[in-house]
């Protein structure tokens, strides 16, 4: 009787190293959370929208003047794992969207439908970024102490315009209990052109300009 006592005391024993290691593991394992505000670079950390910032521009949103319009629709996409050629990677929330643009009535563009796609890279949807802008930041200043703004990159698939790099920057801007965003659509470089070679484009299919967009 004393033998399988002892036994079974080494097996307690054995038992609770083991659980005691796999504890130390699942801790090690564990992701350094970090707001999507912090300029901290830190390899395998989680960039997370912990405000719920990108929350208040998601949904389908429209531009309307006279039979001239801009539909975009916004979505979150979480925990997205982004890995570097020199073997960093971390992991953060991105905002994607798509857009349809009629202009005069005739539709020139829609890339709504790539919203059914589930790609396993966020930045291949034609709208993308994770950029929130807070007051007294290059993109908000003179902002309210509650004011945001989100900057997203754009992809035109119909053009390419060389040194353009298209931002489109998205505010709130609520009134008479109606959702509205304003967008600001630029570009921040200059486009290179060849000499004696006139570009085929100077703008995308969706012109730069000023937008407010209600909530559909």
């Amino acid at each position: 009787m004393a033998a399988v006592t002892g036994s079974l005391v080494f097996d307690m024993k054995q038992l609770f190293l083991i659980v005691v290691i796999m504890l130390g593991f699942g801790c090690k394992a564990q992701t350094t959370i970090m707001s999507l505000y912090d300029d901290t670079d830190i390899n395998g950390a989680y960039y997370k929208d912990i405000y719920n910032d990108f929350d208040k521009f998601i949904g389908t949103w429209k531009y309307t003047n006279g039979s001239t319009s801009l539909t975009i629709t916004l979505q979150k996409k979480v925990q997205y794992h982004k890995f570097f050629s020199n073997g960093d990677d971390y992991y953060l929330d991105v905002m994607v969207g798509e857009y349809k643009y009629i202009e005069n009535g005739v539709e020139k563009i829609n890339t709504l439908p790539f919203l059914f796609q589930n790609f396993d890279d966020p930045y291949k949807y034609h709208i993308a970024g994770s950029l929130i802008a807070r007051p007294n930041s290059v993109y908000c200043l003179g902002c309210g102490p509650n004011d945001r703004k989100l900057v997203l990159g754009f992809v035109d698939p119909n053009r390419s315009i060389p040194g353009y790099e298209p931002e489109m920057m998205f505010q709130r801007v609520d009134s008479g209990g109606v959702q509205k965003l304003k967008l600001i659509f630029r570009t921040t470089s200059g486009m290179i052109v060849e000499e004696g070679v006139e570009p085929p484009y100077s703008e995308y299919t969706v012109p730069f300009g000023e937008y407010l967009l209600v909530k559909q």
